[in-house]
């Protein structure tokens, strides 16, 4: 029972982390326009945005993870760079809405952060691991 409740929350949080890496998408006409033509550079375009998305969505999860399994504070931290993607796309949305120009690189913006995201996540890592070290070698010499 606690196995299938497991499951269905993992389940939730992945859809959630994937619909918020489609959020830039859904405000965007122009990747519509993109599935719907036959034209190579168009087809790269839409390959480069689903390996943006596939990326993003991976190293958001990593994040996702780390806040279901880390105690309170350290899942404070890893949450921290959700807030800024989810941040970020807003602006990209609103930016997108008022000006078509806007933002015209915002698959590169996307990239970065899930790029920047890996290595916070593994600083992060080897902090929590160094910290949790000091405090067993703390706890075993008192």
């Amino acid at each position: 029972m606690i196995i299938q409740q497991d499951r269905r929350t993992n389940t939730r949080l992945s859809f959630l982390a994937t619909m918020l890496c489609l959020l830039p998408v859904a405000s965007n006409p122009a990747i519509a326009a993109t599935a719907n033509s036959a034209d190579t550079t168009t087809s790269w375009n839409l390959i480069i945005v689903l390996v943006v998305f596939a990326a993003t969505t991976g190293s958001a999860v990593l994040n996702i993870a780390a806040i279901r399994h880390w105690d309170r504070n350290w899942g404070l931290v890893s949450a921290l760079p959700l807030f800024g993607l989810l941040l970020w796309g807003l602006v990209i949305v609103v930016a997108r809405q008022l000006d078509a120009n806007a933002h015209e690189l915002w698959s590169l913006e996307i990239f970065a952060w899930a790029m920047i995201n890996m290595i916070y996540m593994v600083t992060a890592m080897t902090a929590k691991r160094m910290f949790a070290k000091r405090d067993d070698e703390a706890s075993a010499n008192s």
